[in-house]
């Protein structure tokens, strides 16, 4: 009996410079055959994420992001006090695109700061939308976007499986560049001073995470990129039976 193939999704989790092991991952996927359908971001995920929905390769995305520079691009949003900078260049290396000119669809996680609720974009300018994703407090500034504030989106959903299924993935792996326990209960201050508690759901919802060993490392190591680069891949590939299998295992088209 003929079984319709399901389809692979991917979601990236936030960690700032962390990210490039995300990179390094993909290219192991790739190096395996493993290519998605949809993908979903937080953060320096988003940014991985919409680089990859444009079509960018893994080894285009870690050119992109030594050009990127996590550090530097906060240190130069404290000091012009404005995200401008940094909007115009990742827009730039987007070729200006909105959500409707990307190869596959994506969407980026963000945290309302007027009440912490998540907000999943899947419209309109990406440069804005993973602006607002990765402004993680006190680096970069909230993002308007639409008359609302907005920062990073750690705070509600740092890998966002569950967003990524809503783009039509039956079969979701994940990248967590932090232990995913980490993300069982996380905390957002709102404006008025007062804690809002998160139980995030997004990490709990893939079906094969990948959790490269980052502890040694921070948001700001961007010294470090080859190294989080390698780790990333490393670990990738020494998963890669496994997720094989259960691609095969489940009808998944990769």
């Amino acid at each position: 009996m003929f079984r319709k193939k399901k389809t692979l999704a991917l979601a990236l989790g936030s960690g700032g410079a962390k990210g490039m092991a995300h990179v390094g991952a993909l290219q192991a996927l790739e190096e395996c055959g493993v290519h998605f359908s949809a993908v979903a971001g937080t953060s320096i995920g988003s940014i991985v994420g919409a680089f990859y929905a444009k079509g960018y390769s893994p080894r285009d995305i870690s050119e992109l992001l030594r050009r990127l520079d996590y550090k530097s691009m906060a240190i130069s949003v404290l000091t012009a006090g404005s995200n401008l900078s940094v909007r115009n260049l990742i827009d730039s290396m987007l070729d200006e695109s909105c959500f409707s000119d990307l190869t596959l669809p994506f969407a980026a996680v963000a945290t309302e700061i007027s009440n912490g609720e998540e907000k999943v974009f899947r419209s309109g300018r990406i440069a804005d939308a993973v602006l607002a994703s990765s402004a993680m407090p006190p680096f970069f500034k909230g993002v308007e976007i639409d008359g609302k504030m907005y920062m990073d989106g750690a705070f509600v959903n740092a890998v966002p499986a569950d967003v990524a299924r809503t783009l039509g993935g039956d079969f979701v792996i994940g990248i967590s560049l932090s232990p995913a326990k980490s993300y069982e209960r996380t905390e957002f201050v709102l404006r008025n001073g007062e804690k809002k508690v998160c139980m995030q759901k997004g990490v709990h919802n893939c079906d094969f995470l990948l959790e490269p060993d980052l502890s040694a490392y921070g948001a700001t190591d961007v010294f470090s990129a080859p190294v989080m680069y390698d780790i990333g891949y490393e670990c990738a590939m020494r998963h890669a039976d496994e997720i094989l299998g259960a691609l095969r295992a489940n009808a998944v088209r990769f």
